[in-house]
């Protein structure tokens, strides 16, 4: 990614965004790309150049808590609506009136509440590793659920979440951070049910410092760049998303939220990464089938979580093919 395309503004709340923007051809549209945990804009190297071959434009925030990014350590500051509003602040800069949203992990929950509080900036959405997040319940129906998860498929697929809001966590994570990247991005993602998925498992592991191979499409480039953008300011401000939902911040939030505009009306894509242990596809499928109002497609790839990464040409012709057929 050119770091020549690289802009900085600063939102209605205060908050300083950096992000990456190249133009449209022509009749094309803007591809807005929003990434998770624990990278930032960077996630979407392996989509930016294929994309921008086509003619889109791409608009490719680092989000809160990442990259160059504000950093706030307020997790209050990370709900859905104020990060919407953040969005359509950056999509203003440039004059984007409408996008269509790629969105990854985290991302989905400001790409979710972009279609929520603006549909009329959103033409169309694709959902990568989990679905389109409806308004969030209280943490007493989150804990019915991650119980109900355990109990259909035989692990705690939410067990980690509950260790990165511990106090500690922000510390164990920056002074253990090549093991904490190994966790993150292991050789055998089925190592996670053992380690990140089990109570203990995630603290077990960094305390011990262990680091284990890191998978062939994950070069030591791109471990440095994710390296050195976590140590800059440290992991408070991106675990803060995590705090922000355990402590029921974003259902508090998302209580504002109509039923009428939690439906999707948009064109939605869902690509399923069959092999992903944390965003489990039935999840995501139960989401769209209550929710989604327009039309839905839904793509399979035999990929982990960081399906964009490893799997990143089947990811580019699916979206080829998908945006290619929308009326924009």
């Amino acid at each position: 990614m050119d770091p020549t395309r690289y802009k900085n503004i600063k939102t209605r709340r205060g908050f300083t965004y950096s992000y990456y923007y190249s133009h449209p051809a022509p009749g094309k549209p803007v591809i807005l790309l929003v990434h998770g945990f624990p990278g930032g804009s960077a996630f979407w190297r392996k989509q930016v150049p294929f994309l921008e071959s086509l003619g889109y434009g791409l608009l490719v925030p680092d989000l809160l808590g990442y990259g160059a990014t504000d950093k706030p350590t307020d997790p209050k500051v990370y709900v859905g609506s104020g990060q919407a509003h953040d969005l359509v602040d950056v999509m203003d800069a440039e004059s984007v009136e409408r996008v269509i949203i790629v969105a990854h992990d985290w991302g989905l929950l400001p790409a979710s509440r972009l279609i929520n509080y603006h549909p009329a900036r959103v033409t169309a959405c694709a959902f990568l590793a989990g679905g389109y997040n409806p308004p969030s319940k209280k943490s007493g129906h989150q804990a019915a659920r991650h119980e109900a998860v355990k109990k259909t498929f035989g692990f705690d697929a939410f067990a980690y979440m509950r260790f990165f809001v511990e106090p500690d966590a922000a510390q164990i994570l920056e002074s253990h951070i090549d093991s904490f990247i190994s966790l993150m991005y292991p050789e055998d993602m089925q190592m996670w049910k053992e380690n990140l998925c089990v109570d203990g498992g995630a603290r077990k592991w960094l305390e011990a410092d262990t680091i284990g191979p890191l998978p062939a499409y994950f070069t030591p480039e791109d471990k440095e760049h994710l390296k050195n953008s976590l140590l800059t300011e440290g992991m408070t401000a991106p675990l803060c998303w995590y705090r922000a939902a355990t402590e029921d911040l974003i259902a508090d939030d998302d209580a504002q939220i109509s039923d009428s505009a939690a439906q999707v009306h948009q064109p939605l894509l869902y690509v399923a990464f069959t092999g992903d242990i944390l965003a489990l596809p039935m999840i995501a499928d139960a989401y769209h089938s209550r929710y989604a109002k327009g039309t839905v497609t839904r793509k399979e790839i035999p990929a982990g979580h960081w399906g964009p990464e490893s799997h990143a040409e089947e990811l580019n012709v699916i979206l080829f093919e998908w945006i290619g057929g929308l009326k924009t």
